[in-house]
């Protein structure tokens, strides 16, 4: 397994007892998600999360490269805060630094935020 290092980057968030905006450092990689023949036009901003059992992200990301993610396997997840949400297992490729591998990512309408778990991602 190859070591990749992250620099943290500052991302805005807003406190939810005084509602005030403030700045917290967190893991980002950037990367581009493909299947097997067009990958992403930009490169997505995706959150390493060593909490996260799997790779989840924001269904648009695979519409954006033809994945009709819907005929993946459905599987409900469970969010933060313990929401469930819907999600469809898909095979797809990604890309990060100059390492290229094939993983599994689970896209759903309710994802927001594209997220690098500890299977599919950590283990490459």
């Amino acid at each position: 397994m190859s070591v990749i290092t992250y620099e943290f980057q500052p991302d805005i968030f807003k406190n939810p007892e005084t509602q005030k905006l403030g700045v917290i450092y967190r893991p980002y990689a950037l990367i581009k998600l493909g299947n097997s023949n067009k990958w992403s036009k930009n490169f997505i901003r995706a959150l390493v999360d060593s909490g996260a059992d799997s790779n989840v992200f924001p269904a648009g990301f695979a519409r954006e490269v033809g994945i009709d993610y819907k005929k993946g396997m459905h599987q409900k997840i469970i969010g933060v805060g313990g929401q469930e949400l819907d999600s469809y297992i898909n095979i797809v490729k990604i890309k990060v630094d100059r390492k290229e591998f094939e993983t599994v990512v689970q896209f759903g309408e309710q994802i927001e935020v594209p997220l690098l778990g500890r299977e599919g991602f950590f283990n490459y």
